[in-house]
């Protein structure tokens, strides 16, 4: 390759260089409002952004790829678990979840609490190309079912127990079967307070119906 050439490449290699940089960063900032759910950042969002940082919750979890790996991952926890679960499980850790690794009861005032769950919601909602992937549950396919998978990977035996493993918040689900058919279970997932309105229990109405479905009947197996 002469001198001449080499320049060529160089500036050329240099030209389209920018020409991409320029048309990427261009489409990132025409994509970031809508990514970024810029409309819905409002005055509770901000202020549960401020109590985060107070408390210094990025010391435990990570939240949009910053912070701890002590505790889980909750830049998607609302794609999980409802308003209200998150609600109590942030006024009172220890009781909602207690087989759970522990989290300190900060004694977050209402209005705190209220801040916070709204700044999840948000960051909830930002497009993050699916980052985090769901919790992955390492389960042999011989032994295992699809809806024993899925009780794993919500973490049902943090207050149920099955076969003398598990939490005692909620009922012992070992013989469920036998009291609960089907259809019953699956009401009881998407909407606990149907058959008690003062359940505690969280909706999964989140979950996908194939989900809801296959654990129900794991759960209607249990005899």
């Amino acid at each position: 390759m002469t001198l001449s050439q080499g320049k060529a490449v160089f500036i050329w290699g240099t030209v389209i260089s920018a020409v991409i940089f320029l048309v990427l960063t261009y489409d990132s900032l025409v994509q970031m409002p809508t990514r970024t759910q810029e409309a819905k950042l409002d005055a509770h969002v901000a202020a549960g952004k401020w109590v985060w940082q107070k408390y210094n919750c990025n010391d435990c979890h990570t939240i949009l790829g910053i912070g701890g790996y002590y505790a889980p991952d909750v830049t998607k926890v609302m794609r999980y678990r409802d308003n209200e679960w998150v609600t109590r499980f942030l006024k009172d850790p220890e009781k909602v979840w207690p087989n759970a690794r522990k989290m300190p009861n900060l004694h977050l005032k209402d209005q705190e609490v209220t801040d916070l769950v709204a700044f999840l919601n948000w960051v909830n909602g930002i497009d993050t190309n699916n980052w985090p992937p769901k919790p992955m549950v390492a389960t042999a396919v011989t032994s295992t079912s699809t809806g024993e998978t899925v009780y794993k990977a919500q973490g049902c035996s943090a207050c149920h127990m099955i076969a003398d493993v598990g939490g005692k918040v909620g009922p012992d689900l070992s013989m469920v079967g036998k009291k609960r058919d089907m259809g019953w279970i699956v009401a009881q997932l998407k909407n606990p307070k149907t058959h008690n309105p003062k359940s505690i229990m969280p909706s999964y109405s989140k979950l996908s119906e194939k989900d809801i479905d296959d654990l129900a009947r794991y759960l209607a197996g249990l005899r």
